[in-house]
Protein backbone atom coordinates (compact mmCIF):
# COMPACT_ATOMS: atom_id res chain seq x y z
CA UNK A 1 0.00 0.00 0.00
CA UNK A 2 1.30 3.47 -0.88
CA UNK A 3 2.57 5.74 1.87
CA UNK A 4 0.19 8.40 3.21
CA UNK A 5 -2.87 6.22 2.68
CA UNK A 6 -5.34 5.62 5.48
CA UNK A 7 -5.23 2.20 7.10
CA UNK A 8 -7.82 2.69 9.82
CA UNK A 9 -11.40 3.85 9.38
CA UNK A 10 -13.88 5.07 11.96
CA UNK A 11 -17.57 5.79 12.44
CA UNK A 12 -19.39 7.62 15.22
CA UNK A 13 -22.99 7.68 16.48
CA UNK A 14 -23.93 10.52 18.81
CA UNK A 15 -26.74 11.17 21.28
CA UNK A 16 -28.05 7.59 21.42
CA UNK A 17 -30.89 7.28 23.95
CA UNK A 18 -29.23 4.74 26.24
CA UNK A 19 -26.82 4.86 29.15
CA UNK A 20 -23.08 4.59 28.51
CA UNK A 21 -22.66 1.94 31.22
CA UNK A 22 -25.04 -0.48 29.49
CA UNK A 23 -23.54 0.16 26.05
CA UNK A 24 -20.03 -0.56 27.36
CA UNK A 25 -21.06 -4.10 28.31
CA UNK A 26 -21.67 -4.83 24.62
CA UNK A 27 -18.56 -2.95 23.45
CA UNK A 28 -16.34 -5.08 25.68
CA UNK A 29 -17.56 -8.23 23.89
CA UNK A 30 -16.72 -6.77 20.45
CA UNK A 31 -13.38 -5.03 21.01
CA UNK A 32 -10.43 -6.78 19.32
CA UNK A 33 -12.54 -9.13 17.19
CA UNK A 34 -12.77 -9.21 13.41
CA UNK A 35 -15.43 -6.94 11.90
CA UNK A 36 -17.39 -9.83 10.30
CA UNK A 37 -17.18 -11.93 13.47
CA UNK A 38 -18.38 -8.99 15.60
CA UNK A 39 -21.41 -8.36 13.36
CA UNK A 40 -22.43 -12.04 13.53
CA UNK A 41 -21.96 -12.08 17.30
CA UNK A 42 -24.10 -8.96 17.82
CA UNK A 43 -27.06 -10.62 16.09
CA UNK A 44 -27.38 -12.97 19.09
CA UNK A 45 -26.66 -10.46 21.89
CA UNK A 46 -29.87 -9.67 23.75
CA UNK A 47 -29.03 -6.07 24.62
CA UNK A 48 -30.57 -2.80 23.48
CA UNK A 49 -27.18 -1.42 22.37
CA UNK A 50 -26.32 -4.41 20.16
CA UNK A 51 -28.22 -3.31 16.97
CA UNK A 52 -26.79 0.23 17.17
CA UNK A 53 -23.21 -1.04 17.56
CA UNK A 54 -23.71 -3.54 14.73
CA UNK A 55 -24.86 -0.75 12.39
CA UNK A 56 -21.89 1.35 13.43
CA UNK A 57 -19.39 -1.41 12.58
CA UNK A 58 -21.10 -1.84 9.22
CA UNK A 59 -20.74 1.90 8.64
CA UNK A 60 -17.01 1.82 9.47
CA UNK A 61 -16.47 -1.09 7.04
CA UNK A 62 -18.46 0.80 4.36
CA UNK A 63 -16.23 3.85 4.94
CA UNK A 64 -13.16 1.69 4.32
CA UNK A 65 -14.67 0.24 1.13
CA UNK A 66 -15.69 3.67 -0.15
CA UNK A 67 -12.20 5.08 0.55
CA UNK A 68 -10.61 2.23 -1.39
CA UNK A 69 -12.94 2.69 -4.37
CA UNK A 70 -12.35 6.45 -4.43
CA UNK A 71 -8.54 6.15 -4.38
CA UNK A 72 -8.23 2.97 -6.44
CA UNK A 73 -6.92 0.86 -3.53
CA UNK A 74 -7.83 -2.76 -2.90
CA UNK A 75 -8.78 -2.95 0.80
CA UNK A 76 -9.70 -6.39 2.12
CA UNK A 77 -12.74 -5.59 4.23
CA UNK A 78 -13.06 -9.23 5.33
CA UNK A 79 -9.81 -9.00 7.33
CA UNK A 80 -10.56 -5.71 9.14
CA UNK A 81 -10.39 -5.79 12.96
CA UNK A 82 -12.26 -3.68 15.52
CA UNK A 83 -9.23 -1.77 16.81
CA UNK A 84 -11.06 0.77 18.99
CA UNK A 85 -14.54 0.58 20.51
CA UNK A 86 -15.33 3.47 22.84
CA UNK A 87 -18.47 4.73 24.56
CA UNK A 88 -18.61 8.26 25.99
CA UNK A 89 -21.34 9.85 28.08
CA UNK A 90 -23.64 12.29 26.32
CA UNK A 91 -25.85 15.07 27.70
CA UNK A 92 -28.28 14.16 30.45
CA UNK A 93 -31.94 15.19 30.36
CA UNK A 94 -33.86 15.83 33.57
CA UNK A 95 -37.47 14.69 33.56
CA UNK A 96 -40.33 14.40 36.07
CA UNK A 97 -42.63 11.44 36.71
CA UNK A 98 -46.08 12.27 38.14
CA UNK A 99 -47.02 10.49 41.37
CA UNK A 100 -50.00 10.35 43.67
CA UNK A 101 -51.43 13.35 45.58
CA UNK A 102 -50.05 15.85 43.07
CA UNK A 103 -46.42 14.93 43.72
CA UNK A 104 -43.66 14.37 41.13
CA UNK A 105 -40.41 12.42 41.26
CA UNK A 106 -37.33 13.49 39.26
CA UNK A 107 -35.46 11.06 37.00
CA UNK A 108 -32.71 11.36 34.37
CA UNK A 109 -32.62 10.31 30.73
CA UNK A 110 -29.08 9.29 29.79
CA UNK A 111 -27.48 9.51 26.34
CA UNK A 112 -24.15 8.31 24.97
CA UNK A 113 -21.76 8.69 22.03
CA UNK A 114 -20.38 5.49 20.40
CA UNK A 115 -17.13 5.46 18.46
CA UNK A 116 -15.78 2.47 16.49
CA UNK A 117 -12.52 2.18 14.52
CA UNK A 118 -11.64 -0.72 12.20
CA UNK A 119 -8.12 -1.31 10.88
CA UNK A 120 -5.96 -3.84 9.10
CA UNK A 121 -4.27 -6.40 11.40
CA UNK A 122 -0.82 -5.70 9.88
CA UNK A 123 -1.19 -2.01 10.69
CA UNK A 124 -2.08 -2.79 14.32
CA UNK A 125 1.04 -4.97 14.68
CA UNK A 126 3.23 -2.18 13.33
CA UNK A 127 1.54 0.32 15.64
CA UNK A 128 2.06 -1.91 18.69
CA UNK A 129 5.82 -2.08 18.08
CA UNK A 130 6.21 1.67 18.52
CA UNK A 131 4.48 1.81 21.92
CA UNK A 132 6.60 3.09 24.84
CA UNK A 133 7.93 0.48 27.24
CA UNK A 134 7.78 2.72 30.36
CA UNK A 135 4.44 1.38 31.56
CA UNK A 136 5.23 -1.37 34.05
CA UNK A 137 2.71 -3.92 35.35
CA UNK A 138 1.28 -3.06 38.74
CA UNK A 139 2.61 -5.17 41.61
CA UNK A 140 -0.20 -6.06 44.00
CA UNK A 141 0.52 -6.58 47.70
CA UNK A 142 -0.81 -9.58 49.58
CA UNK A 143 -3.21 -9.16 52.51
CA UNK A 144 -0.43 -9.68 55.07
CA UNK A 145 1.83 -7.12 53.36
CA UNK A 146 -0.99 -4.56 53.35
CA UNK A 147 -1.69 -5.10 57.07
CA UNK A 148 2.02 -4.78 57.90
CA UNK A 149 2.30 -1.63 55.79
CA UNK A 150 -0.67 0.04 57.52
CA UNK A 151 0.62 -0.99 60.97
CA UNK A 152 -2.32 -3.26 61.88
CA UNK A 153 -0.11 -6.34 61.99
CA UNK A 154 3.44 -6.99 63.18
CA UNK A 155 6.00 -8.16 60.65
CA UNK A 156 7.53 -11.63 61.13
CA UNK A 157 10.75 -11.92 63.14
CA UNK A 158 12.84 -12.59 60.03
CA UNK A 159 11.63 -9.40 58.31
CA UNK A 160 12.24 -7.36 61.48
CA UNK A 161 15.82 -8.69 61.67
CA UNK A 162 16.42 -7.81 58.01
CA UNK A 163 15.05 -4.30 58.56
CA UNK A 164 17.35 -3.79 61.57
CA UNK A 165 20.35 -5.09 59.61
CA UNK A 166 19.61 -2.61 56.82
CA UNK A 167 19.19 0.28 59.28
CA UNK A 168 22.41 -0.52 61.23
CA UNK A 169 24.97 0.53 58.57
CA UNK A 170 23.07 3.79 58.03
CA UNK A 171 23.42 4.62 61.75
CA UNK A 172 27.15 3.77 61.72
CA UNK A 173 27.83 6.14 58.83
CA UNK A 174 26.79 9.18 60.92
CA UNK A 175 29.88 10.78 62.59
CA UNK A 176 29.99 10.59 66.41
CA UNK A 177 31.95 13.84 66.81
CA UNK A 178 29.06 15.95 65.67
CA UNK A 179 26.76 14.38 68.26
CA UNK A 180 29.30 15.11 71.01
CA UNK A 181 29.86 18.66 69.86
CA UNK A 182 26.20 19.58 69.81
CA UNK A 183 25.57 19.85 73.61
CA UNK A 184 28.72 21.95 74.08
CA UNK A 185 27.60 24.32 71.37
CA UNK A 186 24.16 24.58 72.94
CA UNK A 187 25.67 25.43 76.33
CA UNK A 188 27.91 28.08 74.75
CA UNK A 189 24.93 29.59 72.92
CA UNK A 190 22.91 29.74 76.13
CA UNK A 191 25.73 31.48 77.94
CA UNK A 192 26.15 33.89 75.04
CA UNK A 193 22.45 34.70 75.04
CA UNK A 194 22.54 35.93 78.64
CA UNK A 195 24.60 39.18 78.57
CA UNK A 196 26.33 40.46 81.70
CA UNK A 197 24.76 43.92 81.41
CA UNK A 198 21.31 42.64 82.33
CA UNK A 199 22.56 41.07 85.56
CA UNK A 200 24.30 44.33 86.56
CA UNK A 201 21.14 46.34 85.92
CA UNK A 202 19.07 43.90 88.01
CA UNK A 203 21.53 44.21 90.94
CA UNK A 204 21.41 48.04 90.77
CA UNK A 205 17.59 48.01 90.75
CA UNK A 206 17.49 45.72 93.80
CA UNK A 207 19.90 47.95 95.76
CA UNK A 208 17.84 51.05 94.88
CA UNK A 209 14.58 49.41 95.99
CA UNK A 210 16.18 48.32 99.31
CA UNK A 211 17.53 51.79 100.04
CA UNK A 212 14.15 53.32 99.24
CA UNK A 213 12.39 50.96 101.67
CA UNK A 214 14.86 51.74 104.48
CA UNK A 215 14.37 55.51 104.04
CA UNK A 216 10.57 55.03 104.19
CA UNK A 217 10.85 53.06 107.45
CA UNK A 218 13.03 55.76 109.06
CA UNK A 219 10.45 58.40 108.22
Amino acid sequence: MAEGMKREFSATARNLRMSARKARLVMDAVRGRGADEAMVLLQFVNRRAAPAIRKLIQSAVANAEEYGNRNGIDIETDSLVVAEARVDEGPRMKRWRPRSRGMANPFTRYTCHIHVTVAEPEYLEEKAKGKPAWRKPRQRLSREQRLIKTGRMQAPVEQQAEAKAEAAPKAEKKPARKAEAKPEKKAEKKSEKKPAKKTEKKAEKKSETKSAKKSDKKK
